[in-house]
């Protein structure tokens, strides 16, 4: 065996090195590696000594498991000559690091190799085999597209031209069936429609190329803004759509996008429940930091044979309304893009005959009270208090109006507490902008002013600001506001 001077020797001559790490280890106590090993992992020599696999007890779980048996088997058969093995360890801080261990040589039970830190490269290597996959995976999305738009768009109009030639054509066809044509013209136009839509938005969340601009909303507004466009098909087909949502409930979304979530599954609902039924729509709080919104029905059911077919363009999976309504079989499958898009879930449970409740869960925003002032004293003297009366809050400060507008843009507060006189950006023209974001106006805004005229109070008032304090109002004073309506 190596004496211990000798392979000290060697490790101090490769510890020149930036990026090899000599490991000399042995299946009993003894282990030596370089001090570069010993950063770079950050472990002690005597820890890694202590493993029952020395240094390879530090790879990861999901990394090869049969790296361990591998490299022993090469280094106790003398199989050492161009081999290399790469495997992922975890550093002391929970940090992942590739390796490229080279063995040496095996002297009398006394095994020796070189380590090499790769994970730049490897890092890069993964990530070219991810969007190798993704570009993989798109392009047989786009076969399937194409597929789908030959078929399905095709076929509908050989129906569409038959009957439109018929009423060119036929000026003596009576008017019964002249309104019978009309309305299947006008119903296979519409479908037709729903699936170019569908697949337009369907292509563009595949193709990265949709806007996307997720921001803080009120999921009840959205929600009864949903139930009001699709209120005279459920008139019609005697059908009450029952919201159950409390106010002050916010995600962070797209409030387009979601409003189509929304409409798809209470149009499907209300597509297949018998008339005289009830549609339920609720919302809880799911996680710490999700939001699920249920649509619940008492429909036909979903058998088990179909229940695979959701929410997979692959399958395009349809079914017959209770009343003749057809759908384009892509609906479901743009809401569950959409969804993955704001990193929620949706998910369903059916039963032939009872009914069917979808379930999606949307990221909660943050109740955040954004303070425009430029002094730090202040604002620590504000995060103290406001910490305390507040604690379901986060504050951020800002020094100036162009800084505050910058955040609202990305993301906009719970509330604002602003100067009404400001360098460069006054408060009224900071409200301004927020509003155009702020489309439901719902941010309370608090305008820090003294002396403020009635023609500026009357500016603000447009902008539904009604909350007007002096300057040397304390911060417990603006706290308490928070909780207390306008005067």
């Amino acid at each position: 065996m190596l004496e211990t001077k000798s392979v000290k020797h060697l490790i101090s001559l490769f510890s020149q090195t930036s990026h090899l790490f000599v490991l000399s280890w042995n299946n009993k106590e003894d282990f030596f590696c370089s001090q570069n090993f010993n950063e770079l992992t950050g472990f002690a020599t005597d820890e890694i000594s202590k493993l029952p696999q020395k240094h390879l007890s530090l790879i990861s779980e999901d990394s090869n498991p049969g790296i361990y048996s591998e490299i022993i088997n090469s280094f106790e058969n003398n199989s050492l000559d161009n081999k290399n093995f790469v495997y992922k360890i975890s550093t002391k801080n929970g940090k992942n690091i590739w390796l490229k261990e080279t063995p040496l040589t095996n002297n009398n039970g006394a095994y020796i190799s070189l380590a090499e830190n790769i994970t730049e490269e490897k890092e890069k290597e993964l990530k070219l085999k991810e969007e190798l996959s993704t570009k993989s995976k798109l392009n047989d999305s786009k076969d399937k597209l194409i597929s789908i738009i030959s078929h399905d768009l095709r076929a509908p109009f050989t129906s569409l031209l038959g009957f439109s030639e018929i009423l060119l054509n036929e000026p003596n066809i009576s008017e019964e069936e002249r309104t019978e044509y009309l309305q299947y013209i006008y119903d296979a136009s519409k479908l037709q429609l729903d699936l170019v839509n569908h697949l337009l938005d369907w292509t563009r969340l595949q193709t990265g190329t949709m806007k996307f601009e997720p921001q803080r909303l009120e999921i009840k507004d959205v929600i009864d803004n949903c139930v009001s466009v699709l209120t005279g098909t459920a008139i019609r087909k005697e059908i009450e759509i029952k919201v159950d949502a409390p106010k002050d409930v916010f995600v962070y979304a797209d409030e387009r996008l979601i409003s189509q979530v929304i409409t798809n599954l209470l149009s499907n609902a209300v597509k297949f429940t018998p008339s005289g039924k009830s549609i339920f729509v609720t919302v809880n709080h799911f996680k710490d930091d999700l939001i699920e919104i249920i649509v619940k029905d008492k429909r036909q059911g979903i058998s088990e044979n179909n229940k695979t077919k959701l929410f997979n363009i692959e399958s395009k999976f349809s079914q017959t309304g209770t009343a003749g309504e057809k759908g384009s079989g892509l609906g479901l499958t743009l809401v569950k893009e959409i969804v993955d898009k704001h990193n929620g879930d949706i998910w369903f449970y059916s039963e032939l005959g009872k009914g069917s409740e979808f379930h999606f869960t949307l990221p909660k925003s943050d109740n955040t009270i954004l303070i425009v002032e430029e002094h730090e004293d202040l604002q620590n003297v504000y995060k103290d208090v406001f910490s305390k009366k507040l604690p379901d809050y986060k504050i951020e400060f800002t020094t100036n109006g162009f800084e505050a507008l910058n955040l609202i843009l990305k993301n906009i507060p719970s509330v604002l507490i602003t100067y009404h006189t400001m360098p460069l950006m006054n408060g009224i023209q900071l409200v301004s902008s927020l509003r155009k974001k702020d489309t439901h106006r719902k941010v309370d805004v608090i305008i820090l002013a003294d002396n403020i005229t009635d023609e500026d109070k009357s500016k603000y008032k447009k902008y539904t600001v009604e909350k007007f304090v002096n300057l040397n109002v304390s911060a417990d004073e603006l706290a308490d506001l928070l909780t207390k309506p306008a005067v």
